[in-house]
This record gives C-alpha cells, structure tokens and sequence, in this order.
C-alpha cells in the first residue's frame, strides 16, 4: 500500500520528524512517498516554481492508496487531502482509499472547560471541515502507534496484506 505523508515540512524539526515517520511507516512494510524526499522540495534550487511543485506533490498524491494528513493548519496538507477525499469519493474508491488523520498536538489531549470562553479555554480547536472530512473518511489517530496499527488494517482489508 502506498502512503503520502502531508503536513508541515519547512522547519528543521518538521523536516526531521516527518523523515523519521516515512521510515518508520517502511519499516512496516508500507510504500510511502514523503515531500520532504521529493527534488521540487530542493530549496538550494532557483528554476522550482509553485507550479512544479504542484504538479510533481498532486501526481505523487495520485500514485497513492491513502493520504496521511498530519492535523495542522497547513493549508497545502488541506489541500493534499481533499484533493484525496475527492479521488477516494468521486474517482475510484477501489484505487484511492482515503484519508487518515494524525493529530499529536498535545492539545488535542486537553478536554475543554464548560466555564471558560476564547483564549482562556486550553483545548486545542481543529477546523471542523478538516475534522470532519478525517472522521468521515479514515479516521483521525492521536498517536503513531494507533496511525500505524489503522494504516495495518486498511492495508489488510483491502489487499489482503499481513502486517
């Protein structure tokens, strides 16, 4: 099965995170395509236009089964992934299974207080849309472990694959 991991790449600890996760991904047997590998991503290169790295990440996205969509208000994640929610909906469900979310935000963990409004309340809020989208297509996980044992049983009942 054959992976897209959106979400944030432009700080070093993002870079390396989302690095460690691809491998981590492989190491289960999973096929992953992660941008930060990807050559449009070369930022030491001057002929990269938006345009490239449009076309190169939404061809990457389309040789792919499922879109890891890492919850963020990154607006190319978003897009990445509704451009798959619409493949796994309107195109070919056989060919494009969706997508799951991983929030780790820490915040995420914080149930919110009924007493307290705006900034004053700790929870951490995610764009309803997004929050939707995620539950109605493959589910959101608050950790790796639960992402990767998700990303497991999709791959088992789809392709019959151990895991």
């Amino acid at each position: 099965m054959r992976l897209y991991l959106a979400g944030p790449m432009f700080t070093n600890a993002e870079q390396q995170y989302n690095l460690a996760l691809a491998a981590r991904l492989r190491a289960h047997g999973f096929d992953v395509f992660c941008p930060n590998e990807s050559e449009p991503n070369d930022k030491t290169r001057d002929d990269i236009t938006p345009r490239l790295i449009y076309d190169v990440d939404i061809a990457a996205v389309e040789s792919c089964n499922v879109l890891i969509c890492q919850v963020s208000e990154d607006s190319g994640t978003n897009w990445e992934a509704g451009y798959m929610d619409c493949l796994s909906r309107r195109v070919d469900p056989t060919r494009y299974y969706g997508v799951v979310g991983l929030a780790t935000d820490m915040r995420l963990r914080t149930p919110p207080h009924p007493d307290k409004r705006g900034l004053d309340n700790q929870a951490f809020h995610v764009n309803a849309l997004v929050a939707g989208g995620l539950q109605s297509s493959l589910g959101v996980y608050l950790d790796e472990a639960s992402l990767t044992a998700r990303l497991i049983e999709i791959r088992r009942e789809r392709e019959g694959a151990g895991g």
